[in-house]
């Protein structure tokens, strides 16, 4: 004769003599353990990667010029247009980035995604961005190239960039100057295409050095050159703040040359900075941002300003 559940009892008040509590079968919590995920991973997805948070810092730079003391600049990543940002979102964030009103603004890479639509999405991605980008207010902004910008091919992320405005260095360098004082801004190409410092950096800076580097780890490679002795600050992004992001957990997962641990940034002369992104996925309410795969997560922008320092370099402490 067949046997059903009967849970009668567990519905009794608890002070019935009757009353017994109903026990948590393995199905029932087979089930609350799935609406869990699914809930986490719906909230990552719809509302977590829309958050915004912006981290404020400060960096104390040997024989900083006059001209540049409290210079402000922002730095943003990982945009990934299309796959995991919209441009509505794209138009926001670059509003919140107008309202911190920067002199300068660097976006450190993966502008579009590799994958897994067909490149031609990203070859269009890469002239929206571009276009939405215009509406930086800074008086100077450049960029670099992130691994999947040289996956789906610079030369279809480069000249929208440069035809809206946005200068990109590839193992170059530029001068930021006020009046007769100078910082050299300098950036590297993808660490998957070997980048070295013998073109991207200044032969005889004389001044403070600022280098953008996709990959944070690859600090790691660049410090074996000479020239990293001379960096007075590495920005990066890549990271994305981790892969996968669960509430007090921090990153389950980052990426290759994205451990942001590497032993350059922390036994070089050159402290350094990873932006966790533009379009991070994660699924913590209260973790950083930038664009990930799943789950989501959120976007971080990073507000900098540059102080002097004597006679040595230091780390730069948050604000």
């Amino acid at each position: 004769m067949p046997t059903f559940f009967d849970d009668s009892r567990s519905r009794l008040p608890a002070d019935h003599p009757h009353f017994q509590p109903a026990s948590i079968t393995r199905r029932s919590f087979i089930l609350g353990a799935s609406a869990f995920g699914f809930g986490l991973a719906a909230y990552a997805a719809t509302h977590g990667r829309h958050q915004l948070q912006t981290t404020h810092r400060t960096f104390a730079i040997a024989n900083l010029p006059d001209a540049f003391v409290g210079f402000r600049f922002v730095q943003i990543s990982d945009i990934h247009l299309e796959e995991y940002t919209e441009a509505w979102f794209l138009e926001h964030v670059v509003a919140q980035v107008n309202a911190l009103n920067p002199e300068l603004v660097l976006i450190t890479g993966d502008f579009v995604s590799r994958g897994p639509r067909a490149h031609p999405v990203a070859w269009r991605a890469a002239g929206l961005c571009a276009e939405v980008l215009t509406g930086l207010k800074a008086p100077q902004r450049y960029a670099i190239l992130g691994n999947h910008d040289a996956a789906v091919g610079p030369e279809h992320v480069i000249p929208p960039l440069m035809a809206h405005g946005t200068p990109v260095l590839v193992d170059s360098y530029v001068a930021l100057e006020r009046g007769h004082d100078r910082l050299w801004l300098c950036g590297t190409d993808d660490a998957t295409k070997h980048p070295t410092l013998v073109n991207t950096i200044p032969p005889a800076p004389r001044a403070p050095v600022l280098l953008m580097c996709h990959e944070p780890d690859y600090a790691d490679t660049l410090a074996l050159d000479p020239r990293f002795q001379q960096v007075d600050l590495m920005l990066s992004g890549h990271s994305h703040g981790g892969q996968v992001r669960l509430p007090f957990a921090g990153p389950l997962i980052l990426p290759p040359l994205g451990k942001s641990t590497s032993k350059a940034s922390s036994t070089s002369a050159a402290p350094s900075s990873t932006s966790t992104g533009a379009s991070a996925p994660s699924a913590c309410p209260s973790a950083s941002t930038a664009p990930q795969r799943s789950p989501r997560s959120r976007w971080s922008g990073r507000n900098y300003l540059l102080r002097p320092c004597h006679p040595e370099r230091s780390e730069g402490s948050a604000v």
